[in-house]
């Protein structure tokens, strides 16, 4: 999900340039039995878009020729490569593959395999990962949360309000879930976390989104909650987690599918990341956030799971410190920086 959504500035600036034309957005099945991964015709505005189409995953002729006559099928003038970092030879693999399906490619020869994050300027953040796609196909994009937005409806916006039973002067939404283990935060700060914020009086309603795994341990922490409640995992479709985010004070999370949701209806967020990835490279596309994410020798490793200094990145995040950023956001005080 957050793949698409941190593109959607760049999906909007292209139908903007290309109004008059057929703007077909192609990608990828998600992964069968993985509830985390969704299509983006479940959570994209369809005005981005004039047709969605999806390709199957995997590296067998079969896939491949399936692949292959899709292309063929779509007769596309023109494809928009905007791919995640690739290997050499992932990158070659692709080069052959569109030259054989005769599609012209723009995006492709510019990409290139490996490459180093580059470091903003004046920053220790790294080139965000849209601000890559944009620079490979040489577009000027734009971050409003008017370029973000992912264009909820009246009819979106009141269900939400009935799905919480009206209005509250406060709603913290957590979502406590993530794709990888090494993202992961743990229970206990979770659990703790909550306690403290239990005791702000800016938050009346707690809520937690997110898929269906994360049910029950989302429902260890609401039932320690002493004020209204609702577990929503497993149980709204993303552009329902959407509405529900649009009408919170605050959203706490993790690098994730709905951190970046949060992001695309301008909710404050404050976000717990691992250092698997260099700083910045996939922080909220958000002026209204709080990361923390931890400087640390190893950090951009990219590993999935971390046995050798059992995640030594997020856990030197402290729950005090996620509490003051909470409490910090809420009651409108100057942001600290990004990374702490």
């Amino acid at each position: 999900m957050g793949d698409h959504l941190i593109a959607v500035p760049i999906y909007r600036r292209l139908r903007e340039m290309n109004s008059e034309d057929r703007l077909v957005l192609i990608t990828n099945l998600p992964a069968r039995g993985n509830a985390k991964l969704v299509g983006p015709a479940s959570f994209l505005p369809h005005s981005l878009f004039d047709e969605w189409h999806d390709y199957p995953v995997g590296s067998g002729l079969m896939t491949a020729l399936t692949t292959y006559r899709l292309f063929r099928h779509l007769q596309l003038d023109r494809l928009i490569y905007l791919m995640p970092k690739r290997t050499e030879r992932q990158l070659l693999r692709d080069r052959i593959f569109f030259r054989l399906a005769r599609v012209p490619v723009m995006g492709l020869m510019q990409a290139v395999a490996a490459e180093e994050a580059a470091v903003e300027a004046g920053s220790s953040l790294v080139e965000h990962e849209m601000q890559r796609l944009a620079r490979l196909i040489a577009l000027d994009v734009r971050t409003t949360p008017r370029d973000l937005s992912i264009e909820l409806t009246p009819e979106e916006h009141a269900e939400a309000a009935v799905l919480q039973g009206g209005a509250a002067a406060g709603t913290l939404v957590l979502s406590i879930g993530t794709k990888l283990d090494v993202n992961h935060w743990g229970l206990d700060n979770w659990s703790a976390l909550v306690r403290k914020i239990a005791s702000l009086p800016e938050i009346e309603r707690l809520v937690f989104i997110g898929a269906p795994d994360e049910f029950a341990d989302s429902e260890t922490l609401r039932r320690n909650w002493p004020r209204e409640s609702y577990n929503f995992c497993g149980r709204l479709a993303p552009r329902q987690s959407a509405a529900i985010l649009a009408r919170a004070s605050l959203f706490v999370g993790h690098d994730s599918g709905p951190m970046h949701l949060a992001a695309a209806v301008n909710v404050p967020i404050v976000a717990i990341f691992s250092s698997r990835n260099p700083p910045g490279l996939w922080f909220p596309l958000s002026a209204r956030k709080r990361v923390h994410y931890t400087k640390i020798a190893c950090a951009g490793c990219g590993k999935l799971r971390c046995d050798e200094l059992y995640k030594e990145c997020i856990r030197r995040i402290t729950v005090g410190d996620v509490f003051a950023s909470c409490v910090s956001t809420l009651r409108d005080d100057e942001r600290p920086p990004a990374v702490a």
